[in-house]
């Protein structure tokens, strides 16, 4: 017969890669353009997407707003009844990076749609962004 391997390759979409910089806020890109309000909610987890909800939840929602939330250091800034979910973390910190989850919860046997994000953080000798902001908005 075939070797197993063949079978199991990953079945995980590729995994986007976000760069952030410690104690700034970092966005994790999520949108789902087939979004219902009346039919949708979402998950945000910490770690691989697994077989069903999320898990270490970070926040949740239903198709409109958020229904529960781990901190106020995660949040939603985009407009989620157009099904943009994207995660915001505030003032990130080292346990911060790793994988995260952004799952769509979608009516139906498997249909969710998992998306893993990657948050890279690093040290900014510099603050970015700073000091070349001037006269924006003043």
């Amino acid at each position: 017969g075939r070797p197993w391997t063949e079978i199991l390759l990953p079945t995980v979409s590729h995994e986007v890669v976000v760069m952030g910089f410690l104690g700034q806020s970092v966005t994790l890109p999520c949108v789902y353009s087939s979004w219902s309000p009346s039919s949708n909610s979402m998950c945000w987890g910490k770690g691989p997407c697994p077989n069903s909800r999320c898990k270490q939840v970070l926040l949740h929602t239903d198709g409109m707003a958020v229904t529960s939330g781990k901190s106020a250091k995660y949040g939603l800034q985009g407009n989620i009844q157009r099904g943009d979910v994207s995660l915001t973390i505030s003032n990130t910190n080292d346990g911060d990076r790793g994988v995260y989850c952004c799952r769509i919860e979608v009516p139906g046997w498997f249909n969710d749609v998992k998306k893993s994000i990657r948050l890279v953080l690093r040290r900014g000798e510099h603050r970015e962004g700073l000091g070349s902001g001037e006269g924006a908005g003043w």
